[in-house]
């Protein structure tokens, strides 16, 4: 026998020459993977910049709780992992850190650093607390130099005709969607800590939640797959574009994988892609994705079309029974009911 024929290789061009019996490869599968390798390295790409904004973010976490720096303010654009990054960093160094979220008073605030005056101070959604003198007055003082080589700040408070005072050697950290508008105050805050906005792009968020996606999910209500991760994230990214929402990470880990669990879990009357749709609209929407309830007369519609259909294609009883149990579940009764329904 002899041995398969080998494409010959025309060396006036660099291309194979196919002997007579052979026949031209598909590439569709060549361009399918290539489809996937180029969304890939893309995401790849996008991924890698956004690490490289991250790390001057980590890098500033890091100054403060090392207390090179005695603050550092965060803003930008929600749902783009701010305060994620944030305690994760001082997770992995293992600083003692006191958080505060939400609104918080001008007292507020000088009890929370009376009461942890050597930790870093973790001060998440508050820019409301900018638009009060007394606070603002209050993270000067916390956010100074300090009157020593020790790096004490003295932070005074007059309460009731009394004038309390904290040796405070922690630092403050602060994140916020908002930026610090100009006036003399904030920008001598501002002079103190570490300025930084982050407003990573669209195509950097998306990134980084299909890497999030990528690794699956855990929480007290069950565990999700990869797999399930990330059909929910590509459902809840098409369905941000189509709807002209921006990206939003609180949108997949906070609202979306708990939506999918729900469902699973069977706990939802409508299909969990639904309610993703619900959330982006913030409205009551038309469920595309959940099956109709079927009415009883719809049912008995059905079924006398099948009994019909039936006893015109089978002549046989025997026949035409099975082919109905087949097709409904229901017994010959219910067949002949149906038949007789239709001729009365």
């Amino acid at each position: 026998m002899e041995p398969a024929s080998k494409p010959k290789e025309n060396h006036e061009n660099g291309s194979l020459t196919l002997s007579k019996n052979e026949k031209p490869q598909s590439h569709a599968h060549g361009k399918l993977c290539c489809k996937a390798d180029m969304r890939g390295s893309v995401k790849e790409a996008a991924l890698a910049e956004l690490q490289q904004r991250l790390k001057v973010i980590r890098d500033r976490v890091r100054g403060v709780a090392l207390r090179q720096h005695t603050g550092f303010y965060l803003f930008g654009r929600p749902g783009t992992s701010k305060t994620h990054t944030v305690r994760t960093t001082l997770d992995e160094m293992g600083t003692q850190y006191e958080e505060h979220s939400g609104h918080i008073t001008d007292l507020g605030l000088f009890d929370l650093l009376s009461e942890n005056p050597d930790r870093i101070i973790l001060l998440d959604d508050v820019s409301s607390i900018f638009e009060h003198k007394v606070a603002l007055q209050i993270l000067l003082a916390a956010c100074g130099n300090g009157n020593s080589n020790r790096g004490v700040r003295t932070i005074k408070y007059k309460r009731r005709g009394h004038e309390e005072t904290i040796l405070f050697t922690g630092g403050i950290i602060a994140i916020s969607n908002l930026e610090l508008h100009d006036n003399p105050v904030m920008e001598a805050l501002k002079s103190r800590v570490n300025y930084l906005k982050y407003d990573p792009t669209d195509q950097q968020v998306k990134a980084l939640m299909l890497e999030i996606a990528s690794q699956g999910w855990v929480s007290p209500n069950g565990k999700m797959m990869p797999d399930e991760c990330v059909e929910v994230a590509d459902f809840l990214i098409a369905e941000s574009h189509r709807h002209k929402v921006r990206l939003d990470i609180r949108n997949l880990v906070d609202k979306a994988f708990s939506d999918y669990l729900q469902w699973r879990n069977k706990m939802t009357e409508t299909h969990w892609k639904d309610l993703i749709t619900s959330t982006l609209e913030e409205q009551l929407v038309e469920l595309k994705h959940t099956p109709k309830l079927i009415t009883r007369d719809a049912t008995k519609r059905d079924e006398q079309i099948t009994a019909r259909s039936i006893s015109n294609e089978y002549p046989d009883r025997e026949t035409r029974l099975k082919k109905w149990k087949e097709l409904t579940g229901k017994s010959e009764r219910a067949f002949y009911r149906r038949l007789q329904e239709i001729d009365s």
